[in-house]
């Protein structure tokens, strides 16, 4: 890549308030730009790695995704009827159709319903724990980021907690760090010709996990489907891949304040962003399209 282009990506960093980026490609870093050095909450990132730790559970025949929820979780988890929460399997809530909402009530209908449900979500954690009677911390660093060398990402407690008075849990990473979970997607789940996540659940990652919203599934975006929905925001359903600018293959890991995770398999390119909350009023502008557009111009 010409300098020129690189220095173009630097500014663009620096403009669009992001603490890392890296881009890789083929192995290759072409870019590393770090204006903070301390790790970073990405937020919904984190869904994404969960999702791989789910993944790994299952290799390890301590649970299936197609489980009921209840065969891990003590009944009455829910304020759903108990004919209405047995219905709730490990897929359902990671691909947000719990049928919820975030008091865990009805609101919708059970495997059909897309709904952004954190609190649901949250529960895949203890699940997690349960089984492996290690914290998730012990469990992540045992199963993914001492082999990959992730040394600066770390669970945090938040101060909300789930209706069972849990703690719910940030993830705290840099970009350095998100970009080798890239690298291991990118080469089918192996590290050092170790097999990490499951080669068969990471082809589902790029599949729709419902109907509703199909550039959803299994905590991963998908950028290869016609309309989707917006966390949050969900009574609008908008037309076209998620991100029209980057390429139909791409899945992403995405998060509040613009942190990413993006994986284009065609290109061989990974990119991780970390980005902090902005102070009130402060507006900046978007970082993925303007990055897309960019990167269009240096791959012509």
């Amino acid at each position: 890549m010409e300098q020129r282009r690189l220095d173009r990506l630097r500014e663009f960093a620096a403009e669009t308030g992001s603490s890392q980026l890296i881009i890789v490609q083929d192995g290759n870093v072409l870019l590393d730009e770090v204006l903070e050095t301390e790790p970073v909450d990405v937020f919904a990132v984190q869904k994404g790695i969960l999702s791989l730790l789910i993944g790994i559970a299952e290799e390890k025949y301590l649970l299936e995704i197609l489980d009921p929820v209840n065969h891990h979780l003590d009944p009455e988890w829910t304020n759903l009827s108990p004919w209405a929460e047995a219905k709730l399997t490990i897929e359902i809530l990671l691909n947000m159709k719990t049928g919820m909402d975030d008091e865990l009530g009805s609101l919708g209908t059970i495997d059909k319903t897309w709904r952004y449900n954190n609190t649901a979500y949250n529960y895949l954690k203890k699940i997690l724990c349960t089984h492996t009677g290690q914290t998730l911390n012990e469990l992540s660093r045992e199963w993914l980021f001492d082999p990959l060398g992730m040394n600066d990402t770390s669970w945090v407690e938040r101060p909300q907690k789930l209706p069972d008075g849990t703690p719910l849990t940030g993830l705290l990473s840099t970009a350095r760090d998100l970009s080798q979970i890239g690298l291991l997607l990118l080469n089918d789940g192996k590290n050092n010709g170790v097999d990490l996540v499951p080669a068969h659940y990471l082809q589902q990652l790029a599949k729709p996990g419902s109907d509703e919203n199909p550039a959803w599934g299994l905590c991963w975006w998908n950028n290869n489907q016609n309309h989707y929905l917006l966390p949050m925001r969900e009574e609008k359903n908008r037309a076209g891949p998620a991100m029209p600018d980057a390429p139909a293959d791409m899945i992403a890991a995405r998060g509040a304040f613009g942190n990413y995770l993006l994986i284009v398999p065609c290109q061989g390119l990974v990119v991780a962003r970390t980005a902090k909350p902005q102070p009130k009023g402060q507006a900046l502008p978007p970082f993925e399209t303007g990055f897309w557009k960019l990167m269009q111009t240096i791959f012509e």
